[in-house]
């Protein structure tokens, strides 16, 4: 009898255990939709704005402000803030590597033909570049010493420049005792090059929040600055301290009028507000709307509409689910009309898993499509996999591929119209082929499994994907035997060819391996360091080579590995890429000299003679690191001129 009341007991208490368990994930994390409208609000006055975030951050208490007393920044309420092509050259150059046709995106150079426009050790320099001969620097721009430059854009005359500052809503000489980090900023400046050895400022913008990235369509520049609501909103020991963000355009200084932030009823913390800055740059007209958002990780844009994406981990079922899988991934979408400067919240919508990078996103006649992947490849308990989600308009998801490659990661993503390509990675490289022209029932067709994978998909023509990535060798024990051991080491640099008019049938017909484990590239992570053009059957990228000797190689049986090669050079190869002939070596570029080589090692990589961009004007290739523009013969690679950059 006393046993079995100890059984019931016993279950009673798990059963308490279990229930109070769920409660406590539930608090944790917005799982159940109550009685939330999904509607998008604005406020209508900033009392309204600090009692929201009050219900909503009542719990957010000591972050960032280290203060006894701290102040209540008075505020009051204001008016709204008053405030594609590229010119310059007959011979044909190569721009800047995007995502989506007519919408560009920033980077540290850019060229309209003739001018280089290069960000390089917080300064901008302006070059004439063509023609090589007559290379020359015509100026240089220097922001504030507190800005730090990010990147560009030029379009036709017009230089728009972005960077992150701070500014300092209290006077730390007032409160003895008190320290707080400062809230950043993005700067905007744009300047009118017509004269391009006398730049002249025609609009200054800075407005509350880090710069996350930025877009050019037309005439129009749309900014995003996110900064975290704790910046704006605190509790200390029950002081109640209220920051407005400001925007400040050509020094005149406003805080964002209450009834242009908006929030979206849903059940989230709403912890971060973006800034969505439109901006004409021919008649510097600025518009602006904020609004209260989870925070943004990851930005996709299309001529349409902008889409801001983060990952939320709900804790649920902790005493159930193992450690690393006690949460449920999902990657929340808010989609961003934007119309010729008009800034409009659409639609919040959300799927499982997280999402890479830009790449692993697309909207594609009205429809957007994603690719996530779920859990952690080294998780024994529960497998990762990998999913493609299609949604509508609203974001409403309307199908789905799921569960695809158990065990494994999406390394890269691209969607081309109604097709896809996705290389998951953990062992072999599957490289799949879906059909998603019909958004209501996506297909996989075809797969390939090779060694190696790619960190990023470039299209060749409609029947042929570049990528690079790594090449790989299976993990072998000290008997070179893999005795199970469910991973691979990766080597050198893999650039390949897939042939994909056999959809359903995916080859590989042509690769490049460049160096050992340890070698590297940009392009791998930064899609803009990839330069490539059909026509002029040319492809370059930069690269840090590292080399295991023949003499080591021999000596471990040509297996090394997870042993990692000596860093031997740094600079960009150059390859001609055709169908026929597949890569062809043409040669490579660097800034080092020998004894920068020698005196380097690993840290070549990172130096300011490392070529970071190439691009061609007529029959010139260019190469930029910090330090130098080098100009060699677009064919026989041999150097026509160079010039430093102080």
């Amino acid at each position: 009898m006393d046993s079995k009341n100890g059984q019931i007991r016993g279950i009673m208490i798990l059963a308490i255990l279990i229930c109070a368990t769920l409660a406590t994930a539930f608090a944790l994390s917005p799982l159940g939709r109550g009685t939330y409208t999904y509607e998008i609000h604005n406020f209508s006055s900033y009392d309204e704005l600090v009692d929201f975030l009050s219900r909503n951050y009542e719990n957010y208490t000591g972050y960032g402000w280290l203060c006894e007393d701290a102040p209540r920044v008075a505020f009051s309420k204001s008016g709204a803030a008053e405030a594609d092509s590229n010119g310059g050259s007959s011979v044909d150059f190569s721009k800047t590597n995007i995502q989506v046709e007519g919408v560009d995106e920033p980077d540290v150079v850019k060229t309209d033909g003739t001018y280089l426009y290069i960000v390089a050790g917080q300064k901008i320099f302006i070059v004439k570049a063509y023609p090589p001969e007559e290379a020359v620097v015509l100026s240089e721009i220097s922001l504030d010493s507190d800005v730090a430059l990010s990147n560009i854009f030029i379009n036709e005359n017009r230089l728009i420049v972005f960077g992150t500052s701070y500014r300092y809503p209290i006077d730390y000489a007032e409160f003895e005792g008190c320290w707080w980090g400062g809230v950043s900023t993005t700067v905007i400046t744009i300047y009118d090059v017509a004269d391009k050895e006398n730049p002249e400022i025609v609009k200054d913008i800075e407005v509350d929040g880090w710069y996350f990235d930025a877009r050019m369509i037309g005439d129009y520049v749309y900014v995003i600055a996110t900064e975290y609501s704790y910046n704006i909103y605190r509790i200390l020991e029950g002081n109640e301290t209220i920051n407005i963000p400001e925007i400040t355009i050509d020094d005149a200084t406003t805080t964002i009028p209450a009834d242009q932030i908006y929030y979206v009823d849903i059940p989230e913390r709403l912890d971060t507000m973006t800034h969505v800055i439109s901006i004409n740059i021919f008649d510097d007209e600025v518009y602006q709307k904020s609004f209260l958002l989870g925070s943004a990780q990851t930005m996709y844009v299309s001529k349409n509409n902008i889409f801001l994406v983060y990952t939320r981990y709900d804790y649920a079922y902790p005493l159930i689910k193992s450690y690393y899988n006690a949460y449920e991934e999902k990657t929340i979408l808010h989609k961003i009309s934007i119309n010729d400067g008009d800034i409009t919240y659409i639609a919040q919508g959300e799927v499982p898993g997280r999402v890479l990078n830009q790449f692993s996103m697309d909207e594609h006649d009205g429809f957007f499509r994603i690719a996530t992947t779920v859990g952690n490849v080294w998780d024994s308990e529960v497998k990762s996999s990998n999913n493609v989600y299609i949604l509508d308009k609203d974001l409403n998801r309307v199908s789905e591929i799921e569960d695809i490659a158990p065990g494994e990661r999406i390394y890269s993503a691209r969607f081309m119209g109604g097709k896809a390509y996705l290389v998951t990675f953990k062992k072999v490289d599957p490289f799949f082929t879906l059909d998603l022209s019909d958004p209501h029932n996506p297909k996989i067709l075809g797969k390939l499994k090779i060694p190696g994978y790619s960190d990023y998909l470039h299209p060749y023509d409609e029947n042929h994907i570049i990528g690079i990535g790594k090449d790989t060798a299976e993990a072998l024990d000290a008997s070179k035997e893999s005795r199970n051991l469910d991973f691979a080491w990766y080597q050198g640099l893999k650039i390949a060819l897939f042939d994909v008019s056999d959809f359903e049938n995916p080859k590989e017909v042509a690769k490049i391996i460049i160096g050992d484990r340890g070698t590297d590239s940009p392009a791998l992570q930064d899609h803009k360091a990839f330069l490539f053009d059909k026509e002029k059957e040319l492809l370059v990228i930069p690269v840090s080579l590292f080399e295991i000797s023949d003499e080591i190689k021999e000596q471990y049986d040509n297996y090394t590995g997870s042993m990692y090669g000596e860093f031997t050079f740094q600079g960009a190869y150059v390859y001609q890429l055709s169908l026929e002939n597949g890569f062809e070596y043409k040669g490579r570029i660097t800034h080092l000299d020998d004894e920068d080589v020698l005196k380097s090692g690993w840290y070549g990589y990172w130096g300011s003679s490392s070529i970071r961009r190439s691009l061609y004007i007529g029959d010139v290739l260019y190469t930029i690191s910090d330090n130098m523009v080098k100009m060699n013969d677009l064919e026989t690679l041999s150097e026509i001129n160079n010039i430093e950059l102080a």
